[in-house]
């Protein structure tokens, strides 16, 4: 073979060899940046599908909105009006859990949940019946922390739990 030849041709392979290196660099990046940025689309707006006022905790378990499909306004625990419009929640074991959409406090039209999430329960009744569901504090009461309802909890309850 000629010298001119077979140039052209390790070139190529040097080029092809990078270009693979490089394609799978940035595969893996993709990979572990999909991973650690998971947006469970807690707090962002939905639709409870309901007609509900105040004293009224609805849900809506097929909401297409949210990732998790659940859609909550939960039960108003405090003692002032709560503007917070119906959100996508989740389930949760904590707190941390519950990272989220927050009320953008330069827009008044925003609805979403103005002092963060908290986990706990939500419904002692029905499908989500003693679930810990990611919680917008505005619907709590100020100053109280989450406790599990006596329904809940089988040492206190008899071990009657939840009644569909």
């Amino acid at each position: 073979m000629s010298p001119k030849l077979s140039a052209p041709c390790r070139h190529w392979r040097i080029a092809l060899v990078r270009a693979s290196v490089l394609g799978a660099s940035l595969l893996t990046l993709a990979a572990f940046g999909s991973m650690a940025c998971e947006d469970n689309g807690i707090g962002r707006p939905c639709d409870i599908l309901a007609d509900a006022g105040q004293a009224q905790a609805v849900y809506n378990p097929q909401a297409l909105e949210c990732p998790s499909r659940i859609c909550l306004k939960p039960l108003n625990q405090g003692t002032t009006v709560v503007e917070t419009g119906a959100y996508c929640s989740a389930t949760c074991s904590k707190d941390s859990d519950c990272d989220g959409q927050k009320k953008d406090m330069s827009d008044n039209s925003d609805h979403r949940c103005a002092s963060g999430y908290a986990c706990g329960v939500a419904f002692v009744v029905g499908a989500l019946c003693c679930k810990k569901l990611c919680l917008c504090k505005d619907f709590l009461p100020p100053g109280t922390g989450l406790q599990a309802p006596q329904t809940c909890d089988p040492a206190r309850n008899g071990g009657l739990g939840c009644q569909e």
